[in-house]
């Protein structure tokens, strides 16, 4: 039986929005730049630049500063956005301390990314 219901009422975890920038490195050593616009324990959403291609599926070693590196997949994609669950989740106390760290700006003062 596929789950029909959002994303967002699929989700065990509370996602708090921040703005992080961050890379993703592939297995074959691939990396790109992205930008963290939610965190949770379990994840986070995020968005890219440029063509690179967003598949479900993907693993990736998540790069923030400050952290070590967030073993990954990617598990939704929506265009240059996607979902990345976190192989082992952060602790709550991090996660709530990466964000109160990295606040989300104002849409009008986004760059690009």
């Amino acid at each position: 039986m596929t789950d029909v219901r959002k994303p967002s009422e699929r989700r065990a975890a509370r996602r708090v929005p921040t703005r992080i920038s961050a890379v993703a490195k592939t297995a074959h050593g691939q990396r790109h730049a992205l930008h963290i616009s939610d965190l949770s324990i379990g994840g986070c959403a995020i968005s890219v630049a440029g063509t690179h291609p967003l598949k479900p599926g993907t693993t990736y070693g998540l790069k923030i500063n400050g952290l070590e590196t967030l073993g990954s997949t990617t598990a939704w994609t929506a265009g240059q956005s996607a979902g990345l669950e976190f192989e082992r989740p952060l602790h709550p106390a991090v996660a709530d301390h990466i964000a109160a760290l990295n606040p989300p700006v104002p849409s009008e003062e986004l760059d690009p990314v």
